[in-house]
Formats: structure tokens, sequence, C-alpha cells
């Protein structure tokens, strides 16, 4: 059935176009999503009233779905259990003794209220790296969000195994099951340079290759990091990944915090991708800001990600859009740098996972924060919050509407029953 939002106050494509007053036509042609913006749509396009779900777009603005290019969904299970401490002994005393206790099951839950909880703020697309990958998978088909599910390595191991030929395996068999899936697309992840071996990273770049799937990894976090690769090996992690012949279009960097200019251009040159997570980054005090200036001069495409709920502590795009801006301007001493349309494109950019966004989120204008409209864009990225999301509509399907899941709330309430009990574990 076609979607026609009737009335809208605004409209911003993915194109940064803005237009007021008009209506929206979400059809399928040919298995894909189109999207038409008009006015007096219905009589313009000859639209019967009986094939159409009707929507009414009055105080409301409309704009493409919010892209996360880097999370763990299922650590909002570990939300607030590791607050004010130091990357390492964050993971090494909080975060990996705790995920050891999870289950497949638990990873389900904890994958589903995630995907909720990036809905209800209007992310359509997302880039994921956590363990027991087929409940995330199946978690998120069964929202209905368009996701690239990164099997993850790490030379030591995983709560899925500690055996990494088996890993490596394991993520093989995983991509070959689901490689001509929709909606969903696998991936492989190897954690870090720190954690993973030369071995390891070129295994996994085989795979991908192999596969042509994306390459999801962290690179140069933390200046500890770096640091330690200077003092063992003599490079810093960007120029030990080109080294050995990984950095690739294939492949997605996230955060990037502690690199410099002339890393910048291997980047550009290698034509890699990076995940912005500037909350994430300045919650764990990673010290240095990641160059955005500097890639985005060099032609680095750069998109926002939240990093895990564990250290952000929401998966809320708008906010880090927000968050994004003020960083840099602040950082640089430069009120121009990260402006609206720079954030606003980052965070529309489904198309660095492989998905074309033809997806539709509405934000309720009804709201102190976001009135009087002066620049509907400038609304978006400094005044809104992922609570002003209305309606999401993914692949044609309304997924939320009037701030509500298309889930009944006896399912809803069973999702929370489950966490509530899953977080006895902790400590």
């Amino acid at each position: 059935m076609m979607i026609l939002v009737e009335n809208l106050n605004y409209v911003v494509d993915k194109e940064l176009n803005v237009y007021e007053s008009v209506d929206i036509l979400i059809k399928k042609e040919n298995e894909k999503t189109k999207i038409v913006i008009g006015k007096n749509l219905l009589e313009k396009e000859n639209l019967n009233k009986k094939d159409l779900k009707i929507i009414d777009g009055k105080n409301k603005c409309a704009m493409p779905g919010l892209t996360n290019t880097h999370t763990h969904i299922p650590m909002t299970l570990l939300r607030g259990i590791a607050d004010d401490m130091i990357l390492q002994n964050w993971l090494n005393d909080k975060i990996w003794p705790n995920e050891a206790k999870l289950t497949k099951e638990d990873v389900y839950y904890g994958s589903f209220l995630g995907g909720l909880e990036m809905l209800r703020f209007g992310i359509t697309s997302f880039n994921e790296m956590y363990f027991f990958s087929e409940e995330i998978l199946g978690a998120t088909k069964e929202i209905g969000l368009k996701g690239v599910i990164s099997f993850p390595i790490i030379d030591f191991g995983t709560p899925e195994s500690k055996d990494l030929n088996k890993l490596l395996k394991m993520a093989e068999k995983f991509i070959k099951k689901h490689k001509d899936e929709k909606i969903v697309k696998p991936a492989i992840a190897p954690h870090a340079p720190y954690t993973c071996s030369k071995e390891t990273y070129t295994t996994c770049k085989e795979i991908a290759d192999e596969y042509n799937t994306l390459l999801h990894t962290h690179i140069s976090e933390t200046r500890y990091e770096v640091v330690e690769m200077e003092n063992n090996i003599k490079m810093r992690p960007i120029e030990y990944l080109e080294n050995i012949g990984v950095l690739d279009s294939n492949v997605i960097g996230a955060h990037c915090v502690w690199i410099t200019k002339d890393e910048v251009k291997k980047l550009a040159k290698h034509n890699v991708k990076v995940s912005h997570c500037p909350g994430s980054n300045m919650k764990l005090a990673s010290g240095g800001v990641m160059p955005l200036v500097e890639m985005l001069n060099e032609g680095v495409k750069v998109s926002i990600g939240t990093d895990g709920p564990a250290s952000n502590n929401n998966l809320d795009i708008l906010e880090e859009m927000k968050i994004t801006a003020l960083l840099h301007k602040a950082h640089r001493w430069d009120p121009t740098v990260g402006d609206i349309d720079t954030v606003l494109k980052m965070a529309f950019d489904s198309e660095i996972l492989g998905f074309e966004n033809n997806d539709i989120v509405l934000l309720d204008l009804n709201a102190p924060h976001l009135r009087p409209v002066n620049n509907i864009k400038s609304n978006i990225v400094y005044s809104a919050n992922g609570n002003d999301v209305d309606t999401v509509i993914v692949n044609g399907r309304v997924l939320l509407e009037n701030k509500k899941f298309i889930f009944g709330d006896k399912f809803l309430n069973n999702i929370y029953k489950k966490i509530g009990k899953i977080k006895e574990k902790f400590n």
C-alpha cells in the first residue's frame, strides 16, 4: 500500500533542499521505494484513497531516515554499569567481565531494545559490531530496520568462542548465509589493531573482499593505543593497517581520534570511510578530537555513530549531530566549522553502508523548543532531539506512528521484563 503524508509544514530531502507546505507520496516500484514531493499529490497523482495509508503532516517536518554508522546495540544491557572510567579500565574491569556472562538470548533481547531505541529516535539504518551476530540480525529483521551486522573478531576470543580459527570460520559462515539478504547485510569486524594480529586482519580482509562485504574496525580511539603501537612496532595504527594491506574502500574505521594529517591523507588515498563518535569519545575522555576539517578537505567520507549505549549512553543521532557541530567549533575556535549542512549530510548518509536512503522520518514541531522556525535545518541540528520523532517509515513500511511502535504494549512489556532479569547478572 502507498503512503501519503499530507499537509507537511516542511520537508528536507537528502540533497538538503527545503520544501514548505507540501505532501510526500511513498510508493514501491520494482521492489524499490520511490519518494514523490509536491503539492496536492492526491489530485495530481490521480490517487484513490482506498489504495493509500494517509498520514496527517500538519505541524510536522519530514526528513530522510538517520544513519548510525558505529554502534554495539546489545550494550543497552550494560547502560549505566560503567560510567566515569578510563577506557582500558572500563573494558578490562567492567565491560569484558560482564559481557562474558551474556547468552545468545540475552543479546537478542538487548538487540531488540537497542533497535527499538534507534527506531524511536529516527534511525533507519545502522552499522553494528557485537558478538552473537545471528541474534542481532534476527532482531533487526523483526523490527524492520536496515542494518550492516558485523561478526566481531578478537584474537583472545569472544563469548561465542575462545578459538580464533573457529571464530573466523563462524564469521565466514555467517556472511555466506546472509550475503543475499535485502534489508540486512553481513560484514566482518576485527576489533582493533591492539586486539587483532596482522594475520587476523589480513584474513578478515580476504573474507570481506571475497564476499564483497564491509570490514568494520576501531582505529586510533585513544592516545594510549597509538603510543603503544609506536613503542612496539614503530608504526601508528593507520600506517600499520596500510602496511599490511587492510586500508581500502570497503573499510569503515570507527573513531579515528588520534591521527595525524599524514594519516588523514592515507585514509583519503584508500577511500576508507570514517564513523565519527564524538559523544562517546568525550565521555571516555579520549582526549583528542577527530580532525573533521582535514578529513573533509581531503575528501574522506565521514558519517556519525553513537558507539554503544554503555559509553554514550543513548543511541540518539539527533543529539549526536549537535554534539558534532559544537565539539568542532569549540576545538577549532571557529563557529563556521561543523556547519548545519555538513552535519546533516553526515547523518543522512546511509549509502556509506550500501543502503539507498528512501526512508522518511517525521518530526513533531508542536514543542516550544522547535518554535519559531526561522531555519528548519537549524532546528533539526541545534534544537531537536530523538524524542521529537513522531513517525518513521522504513522501506515503505510505517514502523512508528504518533510516537508509538507497531508492536503492542504487551510485547514491549515482555521485552522490558526480560531486560530486567538480565541485568541481575551484572556487578
